[in-house]
């Protein structure tokens, strides 16, 4: 992969604005990128608005470009651009890192929670790349050298970058105060040329000579089930998307070793059943999980750069010598609804009680055994935009007034707690105005023919859609010490889990 050069931008009401450029190799002028902005990004040539109808990789007047909008709330454009014979896919996912450091660097909301964590809520803002110039060239300069990616560890930026006697801010104290925590701990100073040895050693991403008190390893496995579900309960279409996150604090140079029960597994290799239980705090007894299965079926899996894999090929056991603190190990995709089981039956069906009433039904059900709770189960339920009053009882949860939003045309069921094989029932009398829509029919009737459907948010701790499991998690460090292991699932909504409504 050569990159010529790479680009950010502020979306602004006025167009795309310039904030920095790093050209690697010279061979694409900045007037050509900003070009490219102005004519395809901003719809001066296409006439489209936004960047909405853009393939994210556009080959224009002889010059390959792929560019990456910051997550929701942000205002940032990375634009990456060359001339050579280029991998984009491996462009897109550099300008995907380069977007994840950024917002550590110039994070927006609280400093010591954002800093240094891959998960955060707050949105990269063109304001604070503008506030500190000099830093987001450094960045630039240091990830990558002259067009090929060097350093994407946030560790290892910071020591190269950051020069905290002479840049001040709740920013630069706030990495400097994690970069010292090691210290504190007891771990020895870091000799002169440790940046160097970092980027350039066989293990970039782990400095040596880390200690801790408590040696210990967090690993959370997250699923999140997007689906579109029939009035009768069954699945029409879905996906499921999920990482797994770790959170290491461990002395030396540690090796894990993890394993998966994925569909490269042999039956008789991956001894689930047969596994002590004392083999790892945290595994979750047998009836745990409805849906787990010997094998699971994971369509896409895309792994940290710290896997070993030539390892996983010969083995499949996931080898690795983790970087410290929070990172993403692995993630991975599920499209086929046959590998995956939702984790709970929902139907509903609508009647009209007259021109100006209506009445909701919905019937949820716990598909996961009961020694599962889910937690915080909110069904999200549309109203008629004529809606005056809402009359609603359920035979679990809360179903109070000040859930009805009239300006939104919504309301929301809320189950804090579900145990697995419960059902509960809900029920919603509908009262509208009596005006008419266009055609003479009342609005009652029109939304009767098109029923928007239901949305559903929920978290299910110990429980997976895809019955991954983890099947072992073993640490080797030279000294022997014994780690504590702390292993959790949870399986949560995705961004459109969504049940029609029968009418």
């Amino acid at each position: 992969m050569t990159i010529s050069c790479i680009a950010l931008f502020a979306q602004e009401a006025k167009g795309n604005k310039y904030i920095a450029l790093k050209d690697y190799r010279r061979d694409v002028a900045a007037r050509d990128v900003q070009r490219f902005v102005d004519e395809m990004l901003s719809g001066r040539r296409t006439g489209a608005k936004g960047t909405s109808q853009v393939p994210p990789i556009v080959h224009h007047e002889g010059v390959s470009y792929v560019w990456k909008k910051g997550d929701k709330g942000s205002n940032v454009l990375a634009v990456a651009a060359t001339r050579w014979d280029a991998n984009v896919l491996a462009m897109q996912e550099m300008l995907h890192q380069l977007m994840d450091i950024l917002k550590m660097f110039f994070p927006g909301g609280n400093v010591v929670t954002n800093a240094l964590a891959l998960s955060t809520n707050s949105a990269l803002k063109a304001d604070a790349l503008r506030g500190k110039p000099a830093m987001v060239q450094s960045i630039l300069e240091e990830a990558m050298d002259f067009g090929y990616p060097q350093v994407t560890q946030a560790e290892s930026l910071c020591e190269l970058v950051l020069d905290t006697p002479s840049l001040e801010g709740k920013t630069v104290s706030a990495l400097d105060a994690l970069l010292r925590r090691r210290k504190k701990e007891g771990a020895e100073d870091h000799k002169t040329g440790a940046p160097t040895l970092d980027v350039t050693g066989a293990v970039p991403w782990r400095k040596a000579g880390i200690v801790y008190k408590k040696n210990e390893v967090y690993l959370d496995a997250i699923e999140r089930v997007s689906a579109l579900v029939g009035s009768d309960g069954e699945l029409i279409s879905g996906r499921v998307n999920g990482s797994i996150q770790m959170k290491v604090y461990l002395s030396g140079m540690p090796e894990c070793k993890i394993g998966l029960n994925e569909k490269f597994m042999m039956e008789a290799e991956s001894g689930y059943q047969n596994a002590a239980s004392s083999a790892m705090e945290g595994r979750p007894t047998n009836v745990a999980q409805k849906a787990c299965r010997s094998q699971v079926a994971l369509d896409y899996i895309k792994f940290h750069q710290a896997v070993k894999l030539q390892n996983y090929e010969s083995d499949h056991q996931v080898h690795f010598v983790p970087p410290d603190g929070e990172f993403e190990l692995l993630s991975y995709t599920v499209s086929d609804s046959r590998n995956f089981t939702l984790p709970f039956t929902v139907t509903s069906w609508y009647k009209s009680l007259g021109r100006t009433r209506g009445e909701l039904n919905v019937k949820i059900k716990a598909d996961f055994p009961s020694s599962l709770v889910a937690f915080q189960v909110i069904t999200w339920i549309p109203l008629p935009k004529s809606t005056v009053k809402v009359s609603m009882q359920a035979t679990g949860g809360k179903t109070k007034s000040k859930y009805v939003d009239l300006a939104n045309n919504q309301t929301h069921w809320k189950l804090s707690e579900l145990r697995g094989g419960k059902e509960h029932k809900f029920k919603a009398i509908i009262e509208m105005m009596a005006g008419t829509e266009l055609g003479g029919t009342s609005s009652g009737e029109v939304w009767e023919k098109k029923v928007p459907p239901l949305k559903l948010t929920f978290q299910v701790p110990m429980f997976t859609s895809t019955g991954l499991r983890i099947r072992f998690l073993k640490v080797h460090e030279r000294s022997n010490y014994q780690p504590v292991k702390w292993v959790r699932y949870l399986t949560c909504a995705g961004d459109d889990y969504e049940v029609r409504v029968k009418h």
